[in-house]
């Protein structure tokens, strides 16, 4: 426990917080001893307003995203103060703000954020109304504000930015420690559609950190010294994306295996012990690395593989070789995968503990900057977006008309602060349908927790020390929890809230009462909006998501093929195509896992696109299987039976792609497969008749050039015609779905 409370004080999220809720407070406390608090109050404002962008990234882009946001807030706060009190006014210059505001989220994540600054200025500036010249100047404390928290998160940047990627690596490597374990649990599991939803899951939540990884972490300089953890960090995240991509190539047959011998299981599951004994090695060196310790060695895997290579060459003893062979193929591919993965693991341990000797190459800088998405902050996304089919223009229109109902209720009834009513409205609206949802009952659950907690301390104590205690203890932890935990940050953002006005006013429990009813009339309207005002659904957008799925494989598809006609060192083409895979692959099931939490009535086909959501990502897993196979073995030369098997898979891909996209398609001439499977078939037959004749005469261990030649043909031979009925059936689904679409 105390551990675990540690840790969460070195966390990168505390470390913000805490950096947030100090540089405010430092303020509030200079202003007081040294100038007024009218002066501390708006510099400590400035200071919520510039850390709401405050994320980890490119320089240049914190800095000129801090400026945007300050530039954006003190506009709102400026034109909202000047046209209070002419109503004519501020009903068009409040929907105007909101709106572009909102609307400059097109430009990603980080937009999103400095928006969401602008946004907060226009729901705190009905607070306190200022009037005349006392406006610029509360926005000169404000723009203080904002250059002080700067000043402060440049001076603690590099740090942040390593505790950031150095957590983000942890997570990683927890979270591939979980998936690997996942794939042996799903040997025994009852329910494989839940095990196999629950990996897909995981798949994307590690697509999406390592997205993150990318772009801190591809963008620095490799020099020496100061940057050797960089370095560290770099290798570690390398040695990852690699474990992930094996493990997703290495598919087992669960058919095959239940409908197996009970010898080849008692092997197959002593092999996935092994496999679940590295898992828990990855899960212990991350929590070593977490504590800063260094690992200590451990020959237990080591001596696991041994006893499970021993029981295949038991296996081997009591079956006939010449009926069984392919039961023995595919043990020694399970081990041969056990084993590459309990090396890459030992690989990390050994750049944990500083003892890596072997170089692992990494990429030229240039090459680097590839693998990173950029954001594309052109003018033209602005006028594409302008449109009712773009999820942020729809939610910017009703983020508008719910902004103005919240305000009407609130000024009709004269609620007191009722500008809590839009600046929940403003929190907990986003573009989807289902993240709105959960957002409002995250906040509503959190601010009944605040308020009991707050009646519960009111009660016991009016003393003013205790207050300011609360409150920057609540303030970091609002802060902290915000982006990993909503609810508990809406329980430490009403407390924050309500003893900054018990310090203020003596009647804390009014406030409380006030703060609870404008947060549900907020939660309720937003809830409602969402629900009837263009509303943005998952259905509206998951063809697209099929489609970019389908796209990127066919290409990922193409970059396996070069590899295997090239025999080169993988190139920067294929694991960029790899990269795009994945990522498509993990946005479609993340998508459709959304869609399951819509309303009923518009969870439209969803066994079509469960179907498709699975037959991608089996394919997804085939061509890893097969680009990995020809990373790591020495093939021969690709043939024309080889090209034939692509190019009828690259059709089915291109029919789906031309379906989703409703346009025509001409497919490309290729060998009959009929003939190409029986020549491929007949090379196998060729090789295993040489092999038992060598049985016939004695020779029991095969030598290792016939044993690689046989798992070529056989799995390269495998993996084309699985990859070719995968690509059918994934055509068969997309045409069932798009029936039933258009039928509706």
């Amino acid at each position: 426990m105390v551990q675990k409370v540690l840790q969460f004080l070195k966390s990168y999220n505390f470390t913000k917080g805490l950096i947030i809720s100090t540089t405010a407070f430092s303020a509030v406390t200079f202003c007081y001893f040294f100038l007024n608090m009218t002066i501390g109050a708006g510099v400590a404002f400035g200071v919520l307003l510039a850390s709401a962008s405050d994320i980890p990234g490119n320089k240049k882009h914190h800095i000129y995203g801090i400026f945007i946001s300050l530039f954006l807030a003190v506009l709102s706060y400026v034109v909202i103060h000047l046209t209070i009190p002419y109503p004519l006014l501020l009903i068009p210059s409040l929907a105007i703000l909101v709106f572009l505001n909102s609307y400059i989220s097109v430009y990603g994540f980080r937009a999103s954020l400095i928006a969401f600054s602008g946004l907060l200025a226009v729901s705190l500036s009905f607070a306190h109304p200022l009037t005349g010249i006392e406006i610029f100047y509360n926005a000169l404390y404000i723009i203080c504000g904002g250059i002080w928290y700067l000043l402060i998160s440049l001076i603690f940047e590099s740090v942040r930015t390593k505790q950031y990627s150095d957590e983000l690596l942890t997570e990683c490597m927890q979270l591939t420690a979980e998936y690997l374990s996942t794939r042996v649990a799903l040997l025994s599991a009852t329910d494989r559609e839940n095990a196999l939803n629950r990996q897909l899951r995981l798949q994307n939540e590690l697509n999406e950190k390592h997205e993150t990884l990318r772009t801190i972490l591809l963008r620095q300089r490799q020099r020496s010294g100061s940057m050797k953890s960089k370095r560290q960090q770099l290798l570690l995240f390398i040695e990852l994306i690699d474990i992930l991509e094996f493990a997703v190539a290495n598919p087992l047959n669960y058919q095959k295996f239940d409908n197996s011998s009970d010898a080849f299981k008692k092997v197959a599951v002593e092999i996935a012990t092994t496999m679940e004994a590295v898992a828990n090695r990855l899960i212990e060196i991350s929590n070593h690395r977490l504590k800063g310790r260094k690992i200590s060695e451990s020959t237990t895997i080591s001596k696991q593989l041994e006893v499970s290579n021993e029981k295949i060459e038991e296996l081997k003893l009591q079956l006939d070789l010449k009926k069984n062979r392919e039961e023995i193929l595919i043990l020694r591919n399970l081990y041969d995968y056990t084993e590459r993965q309990f090396h890459k693991v030992n690989t990390i341990e050994n750049i944990v503990n500083n003892n890596l000797h072997n170089e692992i190459s990494i990429l030229k800088r240039t090459d680097r900057l590839k693998f990173i998405t950029t954001q594309d902050y052109s003018y033209k996304i602005l006028l594409e977006n302008l449109t009712l089919k773009s999820p942020i223009f729809k939610h910017s229109l009703r983020l508008v008309v719910t902004v103005l109902i919240g305000y009407t209720i609130g000024s009709f009834f004269e609620l007191q602060n009722a500008y809590w009513i839009l600046l929940t409205i403003i929190v907990i609206m986003r573009p989807g349908y289902v993240l709105t949802k959960e957002r409002s009952q995250q906040r509503i659950i959190g601010t009944l927790i605040g308020g009991a907690i707050a009646v519960g301390i009111v009660l016991l104590t009016n003393n003013l020390g205790v207050y300011i205690a609360v409150t920057f203890v609540a303030m970091t932890l609002s802060f902290t929890f915000i982006q990993q935990n909503y609810k508990a940050s809406a329980v430490f953002i009403t407390l924050t809230i309500v003893f900054v006005y018990a310090m203020l006013s003596p009647d804390a429990l009014t406030i409380i009462k006030f703060r609870v009813i404008d947060t549900l009339i907020g939660a309720i309207i937003a809830s409602i909006t969402n629900l009837i005002l263009w509303p943005s659904w998952e259905s509206e957008n998951i063809t697209n998501l099929i489609t970019d799925a389908v796209t990127t494989n066919k290409k990922y598809l193409q970059e396996v093929k070069h590899l295997y006609h090239d025999k080169e060192t993988v190139k920067t083409p294929y694991k960029i195509s790899r990269k795009h895979a994945f990522i498509a692959i993990g946005n479609l099931h993340a998508g459709f896992q959304r869609m399951t939490q819509e309303p009923k009535w518009k969870q439209q086909n969803l066994n079509k696109l469960y179907e498709i959501v699975v037959t991608q990502n089996t394919l997804l897993s085939a061509t890893a299987s097969l680009g990995t196979y020809i990373q790591i073995h020495h093939t021969t030369d690709a043939s024309k039976y080889f090209d034939a098997y692509m190019t009828a898979i690259d059709n089915q891909l291109a029919c789906s792609e031309a379906t989703l996209k409703n346009e025509t398609f001409t497919e490309i001439e290729t060998l009959n497969l009929e003939e190409t499977k029986n020549y491929l078939q007949q090379v196998f037959e060729s090789l295993s008749q040489k092999r038992n004749s060598e049985i016939d005469a004695g020779m029991l261990e095969i030598n290792s050039e016939l044993r690689e030649q046989l798992k070529e043909v056989r799995i390269i031979s495998e993996q084309l015609e699985w990859l070719h009925n995968l690509s059918k059936n994934l055509h068969t689904a997309i045409n069932g779905y798009i029936e039933k679409v258009e039928n509706l």
